[in-house]
Order: C-alpha cells, then sequence, then structure tokens
C-alpha cells in the first residue's frame, strides 16, 4: 500500500467541506468553504470555493500533495459542467475523480457497503449500489427540474401556501407571518421582489425550513401537509432507485441532510412510502458524514481495504479534530 495522503471534497448547494486523510486512515486536517454546486452558482465560483477549502486545509496540517482525491460535488454527474472542474484541478491532487456527493454520502453513510442513501438538504436525490456494484440514481434533476422533498421545495411551497391563504384560496396559515417577519418584509406583497431578486439563490428559500417545521410543531394544517407532501415525494424517489437495483430483504437506507435532521411528518411520510417497496429495509442515520466518504472512496481506489478498524480510525481521529457533528 502506498504511503501518503488523499483528499475529500463534499461539495453541495449550502457549502464545501473537505478533509485530508493518511492512507494509515488517519484525519488530519478539515476545512470548509461556501457552495460548490456549478448549476446554481456557476463553475468558475464552484471551483474557487473548493480551491479555497482545499488550501484551507492543507495549511492546517502541512499537507499539500496527493496520492489521490476524490470530489462529490452536487449537480455534477449529469452536467457538461463536471469537466470544467475536472479541468480547474491541479496536479497536486493526484488521480482525480469528480462524481455526484450522493455517491459520497453513500459511501460515509454506510461505511463502503452496499445501500440506498437519500440526501434531503439545499435539494435532493436517491443514490444506491447494491451487492453486484452496480448503481443507480433518481431525482437530482435541480431546483428548475425536480428536486422533490428538498429543502428548497419545502421553503418554495411553504410561500406557496402563504400566498394562497392571502388569495383567500387556501386555509389560513401562521405561514404567512413568519414568512414576513423572518425575511424582515413590509407585507406578503413584498415576498415577489425577495424571490425574484438577481442573485437570489435556491439556499435562500431552503433557509425557510426551519419556520415550516415550527409552524408544523404549533398544529398549523398547511405547514404539516407541505411537510408531509415533501416527504412523500422523496420517498417515491428513493423507491426508483430500490426497483431499479432490485434490492430487497435486508439493507441500509442512510438518511442524510438537514432536512431529516429533525423528527417530523416528513420523515413519517418518507418511511410510510418507501416500506411499501422496502419492507425489510433499515432507515439509518449515516455512520460518517460525506466528506468522509469522499476521502474512503480516495483510499479504496489506492488499494486501501475499507475495513472495520480502518473506518474506526478514520472516525477516531475525525472526532479528535473536534468536527464530529458537522
Amino acid at each position: 500500500m502506498p504511503k501518503g495522503h488523499v483528499l475529500g471534497v463534499d461539495g453541495g448547494g449550502s457549502a464545501t467541506r473537505t478533509v485530508i486523510i493518511s492512507t494509515e486512515g488517519e484525519a488530519l486536517a478539515t476545512a470548509k468553504a461556501g457552495p460548490s454546486n456549478p448549476i446554481t452558482i456557476g463553475a468558475e465560483r464552484a471551483l474557487a470555493n473548493i480551491l479555497e477549502a482545499v488550501d484551507e486545509a492543507s495549511a492546517r496540517c502541512g499537507v499539500h500533495e496527493f496520492l489521490a482525491s476524490r470530489l462529490g460535488v452536487a449537480g455534477t454527474d449529469l452536467s457538461r459542467l463536471r469537466q470544467e472542474l475536472l479541468d480547474g484541478m491541479r496536479p497536486s491532487f493526484g488521480d482525480t475523480a469528480i462524481f455526484s456527493d450522493a455517491a459520497s454520502a453513500l459511501a460515509g453513510g454506510t461505511g463502503c457497503r452496499p445501500g440506498v442513501v437519500v440526501i434531503a438538504g439545499t435539494g435532493s436525490i436517491a443514490y444506491g449500489e447494491n451487492r453486484l456494484g452496480e448503481t443507480a440514481r433518481a431525482g437530482g434533476w435541480g431546483w428548475r427540474l425536480g428536486d422533490e422533498g428538498s429543502g428548497y421545495t419545502i421553503g418554495l411551497k411553504a410561500i406557496m401556501a402563504a400566498l394562497r391563504a392571502h388569495d383567500g384560496r387556501g386555509p389560513e396559515t401562521v405561514l404567512k407571518q413568519k414568512i414576513v417577519s423572518h425575511l424582515r418584509l413590509g407585507r406578503i406583497e413584498d415576498i415577489i421582489d425577495w424571490v425574484y431578486e438577481p442573485g437570489r439563490e435556491p439556499r435562500d428559500v431552503a433557509y425557510l425550513v426551519p419556520l415550516v417545521r415550527e409552524a408544523e410543531a404549533e398544529g398549523d394544517e398547511a405547514a404539516a401537509l407541505v411537510m408531509a407532501e415533501a416527504g412523500a415525494e422523496l420517498g417515491f424517489v428513493a423507491n426508483a432507485v430500490i426497483r431499479r437495483l432490485g434490492m430487497s430483504g435486508e439493507f441500509p437506507v442512510s438518511l442524510n441532510g438537514g432536512v431529516f435532521k429533525q423528527s417530523s411528518v416528513y420523515t413519517i411520510a418518507f418511511e410510510e412510502v418507501v416500506r411499501r417497496e422496502a419492507p425489510g429495509c433499515a432507515l439509518i442515520k449515516p455512520r460518517m458524514p460525506p466528506l468522509l466518504g469522499s476521502g474512503l472512496l480516495a483510499l479504496r481506489s489506492l488499494g486501501v481495504t475499507v475495513d472495520e478498524a480502518l473506518l474506526q480510525r478514520v472516525e477516531e481521529s475525525y472526532r479528535g479534530l473536534g468536527e464530529a457533528d458537522e
């Protein structure tokens, strides 16, 4: 096994995180920068944020050369922008590959074991790998074409529910006042200028999710309906992957992303739909975050055996960096 270091990157619609790991499995440094989904912010800005995160991590541990680098970046696996990012990678990154952030999330969530990962952050996607090594994905088409069950769609549907109530064509909801207050609008009509303001990003809309959860907890029916419909929609996305891979019996479904972090009718609706397709699956919290998943994939690309001993070394050293809750 070669001695040296690998680089793992997790790039999403809200932030970019990177980790440097030795080939023995010791996490040496992490860093964070702005978003790096090239579909939403452009390849140039995404690349700048990736390199910023890498440079900060390198500065923290003094490692600037890598045997392999694996970057899980949202919005890249089906887009030509992936090549633009690859063209901007440095020779010092060694053997480099860029793929969907879902692949990193699956590797981290299951410890490089077969299963399915479902991500519900700013965007959404489902991705899986079966015991034959076959992979499949569903969703992840971006905020203009899908992202069902994502933070963006929850925020958008909350705004729409508030507008329906304002028009008198939908039930009354506390979402209207919560949105006006949170965004510091003078009145609900000002939401037009806020939404269509140049530079407005999907993550800005996704930041409304805590308001929807708050309203749901207060018993607001419109908010509960928004969350339940979003969870069910994402369940159908997950089921598409499960069917295509022919997965049955016991296998893990890792629930990743901020939308899953709090118990809600969202998760209940998601599970109800998924169990229609896979009653024996186990819904789990991810074992490791996606950036460590990228690091594990980089190690595996070098022929390093990703066994339980290695997984524990990575976990323990990562906790030692004070990043366990990242």
